[in-house]
């Protein structure tokens, strides 16, 4: 028995030395444990910092990308609208004389011819109106050499117009000015029929659903009626001296106003006035007299031909005659530079729209840069077609001007055999 005691006592103690040296081994696992938890989660924190500050150099240098992109794409415009801003400035203390002139220009101008046009103009708006504006203080309101048609319209504007009919010589172009200008009916003066060519072409999208009438017709009442109500335009061609009495509330513009609702007696009804409502007028005869009611009611606007204006139309008809090849050319590259400076246009205003309903900090605005570079790929194209196509069309200018003297001819004879009328015979 006393063996087995002596074992049992020698195993007790072996017992007690190994669990004494498992709770060591413990206590030192709890330890190592709470240290690899600290330095884990210090770990975690460092990666984490890490991380962070590796996303802000990323998100820096893509910021930093899209800020040189959007520097450079509007690099050129920046240049180009700092020449407008000082232009834009110099003419704002020149608007008033300038407006008050195209104004005039637009009420008394429009039935003389060029001739005419120039002297009322030069000899006596721009002298008057330099007198008054002689005693203001500072910069006269008034530029040295106004051109009125500049102030009207702008070179995409008149591009437009060209596509769609217009001329493109300097009278016809401020013709069309005053067209779209003026607050009261146009009534065009228009034997050769290109004004009302125009006029159709340029009314002639769905929205403004032109009608072309003439005084005597049965629907002519049901058409205007139409028209005055839904906003559409209404051409009433070939009319003689004395217009119809039932048409002189419309051109007189003879409105009745019931809430926020206009009205005008049309014949025994009154007849709701659209704002969008457009009248044009339009007689073939060479001079008409028309009574002064007529003319202060309406813009009388005299599109007769003249002798140099017939005489470019001539050239064109003469070049496609002679050079038919250089004809299309030219008028392919007209209508491309019509198509460019109106592109053009449209491209400058869709990039200050975008700039100015950005959200947020427009550097970080992707779709806004890409698409102002591609608006700046396809403008720096425009302007490289451009340049060539200027080009050309000189060296297509100067092989026309070898025709000018039987246009000159041409234009000289026509104006010969109207002037035939005017002898007197026995």
């Amino acid at each position: 028995v006393e063996p087995k005691r002596e074992a049992l006592r020698v195993a007790n103690e072996t017992l007690a030395a190994a669990n004494a040296k498992l709770e060591k081994v413990t206590t030192l696992a709890r330890e190592l444990q709470e240290k690899l938890a600290v330095l884990t989660g210090e770990l975690n924190a460092a990666n984490a910092s890490k991380q962070e500050a590796l996303d802000t150099v990323a998100k820096g240098q893509l910021k930093l990308e899209l800020a040189n992109r959007l520097t450079n794409a509007l690099a050129a415009e920046n240049e180009r609208w700092a020449e407008n801003v000082l232009v834009l400035r110099e003419k704002k203390q020149l608007l008033i004389g300038d407006v008050l002139l195209a104004v005039a220009f637009i009420s008394y101008a429009g039935p003389f011819t060029k001739p005419f046009r120039d002297s009322l103009m030069e000899g006596k708006f721009l002298p008057f109106l330099a007198k008054e504006f002689a005693p203001a203080e500072g910069i006269k309101p008034l530029s040295e050499s106004c051109d009125p048609l500049h102030i009207l319209a702008n070179a995409s504007m008149i591009a437009g117009w060209n596509s769609d009919g217009l001329p493109a010589d300097r009278v016809s172009s401020e013709n069309g000015a005053i067209v779209c200008s003026t607050a009261r009916w146009p009534l065009i003066i228009d034997p050769q029929l290109q004004g009302i060519k125009w006029i159709r072409t340029k009314e002639s999208a769905p929205e403004r659903n032109l009608e072309v009438v003439r005084l005597g017709q049965s629907d002519l009442l049901r058409k205007l009626t139409r028209a005055l109500e839904n906003g559409h335009s209404i051409l009433i061609e070939n009319l003689g001296e004395k217009l119809d009495a039932v048409l002189n509330p419309v051109i007189q513009r003879a409105t009745i106003k019931r809430g926020r609702v206009l009205y005008v007696k049309l014949g025994d009804s009154e007849v709701e006035m659209n704002p969008n409502f457009r009248l044009f007028l339009h007689t073939k005869l060479n001079n008409p007299d028309y009574p002064p009611e007529v003319q202060a009611e309406t813009t009388l606007v005299n599109f007769t031909v003249t002798k140099l204006g017939l005489e470019d139309q001539i050239l064109v008809l003469v070049l496609r005659k002679q050079r038919k090849d250089l004809a299309d050319k030219n008028e392919e590259l007209v209508k491309q530079q019509t198509g460019f400076k109106i592109k053009m246009q449209e491209l400058e205003d869709t990039i200050l729209s975008s700039l100015a309903n950005a959200q947020g900090d427009i550097t970080e605005d992707v779709a806004l840069i890409e698409r102002l570079e591609e608006t700046k790929k396809i403008s720096d194209d425009i302007t490289k077609k451009s340049a060539i196509a200027e080009e050309i069309q000189a060296m297509i200018k100067v092989t026309s001007e070898k025709y000018r003297a039987v246009a000159n001819r041409s234009a000289l004879l026509f104006f010969l055999m109207t002037d035939l009328v005017k002898m007197h015979t026995y």
